[in-house]
């Protein structure tokens, strides 16, 4: 589940529904679309994280992917809040350098928004580190 290649397409599907969105104003119009893409987002995100430590030789790499589920989950999401919140400073100064000189709409749309889209980036990852462990579980079976 988490090679290469499903990591790359995710990606590529999910940079190619934002770039549509952006381009046909789909955020706009259907703000709906903002909760699935941070569902995919923190999902990808979860997915790459793994996926690094499990392929590259770090120093606590078995006994971290061995370790209890909830200091697992704990690393993982940490790692995905991270990536999240760096996301929302873009959008951010996006709007303070772009939107508000009246380029393109506006991404950020308060502080409900933002909590959100943070809500929806560790759901994602959550649903992905559950999908994980059942699938490792299944395969030491």
């Amino acid at each position: 589940m988490t090679s290469f290649k499903t990591i790359a397409s995710l990606l590529l599907i999910i940079l190619l529904v934002h770039i549509l969105a952006l381009i046909n104003y789909w955020y706009w119009t259907y703000q709906w679309l903002d909760i699935p893409m941070h569902f995919l987002g923190g999902f990808w995100a979860a997915m790459a994280i793994i996926f690094l430590i499990s392929n590259f030789q770090f120093p606590i790499q078995k006994e971290f992917l061995n370790q209890n589920f909830l200091r697992f989950t704990i690393v993982i999401l940490s790692f995905v809040i991270f990536i999240g919140v760096f996301l929302e400073f873009v959008e951010f100064l996006y709007d303070i350098f772009i939107s508000s000189r009246g380029y393109s709409g506006f991404l950020q749309l308060g502080a409900a928004d933002t909590i959100a889209d943070l809500f929806f980036d560790l759901l994602g990852a959550f649903v992905f580190i559950f999908i994980y462990r059942i699938q490792e579980r299944f395969k030491k079976v």
